[in-house]
C-alpha cells in the first residue's frame, strides 16, 4: 500500500504523470520519520524539516501539519 496524490492505493495501481514535474526536472524532496510503538518520533521536528527543504527548492507543500499528521496516522492505523 502506498499514499499517491493524496490516495492510499496497492503499488501496483500507482502511476505518475509524464508531466509531473518530479518525473521531468527530479524535483522533490523527502523526510522519513520513524515510528516507535505507533507513535511518531519527533513529529514537530519532522514537519518542520521538511517545510524548510520544500521552501529551500521553492516547492509548495501539498498539506498542511494537521494534514499530515492525519496521513501519517492512517499509515499506522
Amino acid at each position: 500500500m502506498i499514499y499517491l496524490n493524496g490516495k492510499f492505493m496497492p503499488i501496483e495501481e500507482a502511476r505518475i504523470p509524464v508531466l509531473d514535474r518530479g518525473f521531468i526536472f527530479g524535483d522533490g524532496v523527502y523526510e522519513v520519520i520513524p515510528v516507535y510503538s505507533r507513535k511518531p518520533f519527533r513529529l514537530a521536528e519532522h514537519l518542520q524539516r521538511l517545510q524548510h527543504s520544500l521552501d529551500g527548492i521553492r516547492l509548495s507543500n501539498p498539506h498542511s501539519n494537521s494534514e499530515w499528521r492525519s496521513i501519517l496516522r492512517q499509515m499506522i492505523d
